[in-house]
């Protein structure tokens, strides 16, 4: 593997651990609307980019590339939307799982789209992914039939197809355009779209107490800019069908911090269901 991939996919390692802690500060801020804590994450990360404006002189983009980045920003705020939205109707674990099948759809799309046949070794590596997430959420997966959470798994896994559509356009983006000039325009066009789910729930932006303000930052900070923008990076070199496989390790890890800093349980099974879903990527990126 070349010097160059092999720094890609450590920052794509550092991304999924950065985004996993995003379940612990929203754990946290229980007494915020979840409206409200993606729009705050969303503009919180775009203020830490403000400064981009000023320091730095931005590559200009072609109509394509700042339309292309939109559009990348549009499905990015659905799938924070539908999948919070899901979790009304139907359980964590159901939505979890559903969520999970985004590389199913990225090879969907990419062999609709682009013509191009997915590779026998990403089908079973998707397989025992999604069978890992499975275990992880077995205990608590939702399998009654009836119509309210027959909805919360419709927006689950229209949410996945959201993070295909977001991981693949943010690819397409990004062969041309550097990293920083394509989250100088994705967070804040998100931050945008997000405004919209705050004012159809009449959700509160402030009030909050300042340890939920102090959360909040910290879900902007790490998740959201060293996190996501870690991921808008490696998608220059690394497919964005491993990057949605990469992001299945999230659930892993964030049992693993609510493990070690809530005092939450860790099950067999969820410790198997990890290991699978760790050999599940490696069996994806290895040549």
């Amino acid at each position: 593997m070349e010097q160059k991939v092999r720094k890609q996919y450590l920052v794509l390692f550092v991304s999924v651990v950065s985004v996993s802690t995003a379940a612990i500060w929203i754990k946290l801020l229980s007494d915020v609307p979840s409206p409200s804590i993606a729009f705050w994450r969303m503009l919180t990360s775009s203020l830490f980019i403000a400064p981009v404006y000023f320091q730095k002189q931005l590559g200009s983009l072609s109509r394509k590339e700042l339309l292309l980045s939109i559009l990348s920003a549009f499905f990015l705020a659905g799938d924070f939307t539908l999948w919070t939205l899901s979790l009304k109707f139907t359980s964590v674990a159901s939505s979890i799982v559903l969520v999970a099948i985004s590389p199913l759809f990225i090879m969907f799309f990419s062999l609709v789209f682009l013509r191009k046949k997915p590779k026998t070794k990403d089908i079973i590596s998707t397989v025992i992914a999604i069978f890992g997430i499975i275990l992880i959420g077995s205990s608590d997966l939702n399998l009654a039939a009836n119509s309210k959470n027959l909805m919360g798994d419709l927006l689950a896994t229209i949410a996945a197809a959201s993070i295909a559509g977001y991981l693949m356009i943010g690819q397409k983006v990004r062969q041309t355009v550097g990293t920083a000039n394509y989250i100088a325009i994705l967070y804040p066009a998100t931050a945008f779209f997000l405004i919209f789910p705050v004012l159809f729930t009449d959700s509160p932006l402030i009030g909050f107490s300042n340890k939920d303000y102090l959360y909040l930052v910290c879900l902007g900070l790490i998740p959201q800019l060293i996190g996501h923008t870690g991921f808008s990076y490696a998608l220059k070199k690394v497919p964005a069908f491993v990057v949605s496989l990469s992001i299945l390790f999230e659930p892993v890890l964030s049992i693993i911090w609510a493990f070690l800093l809530l005092s939450e349980g860790l099950t067999l099974k969820q410790i198997s269901g990890g290991i699978l879903v760790l050999f599940a990527l490696y069996n994806s990126i290895k040549r």
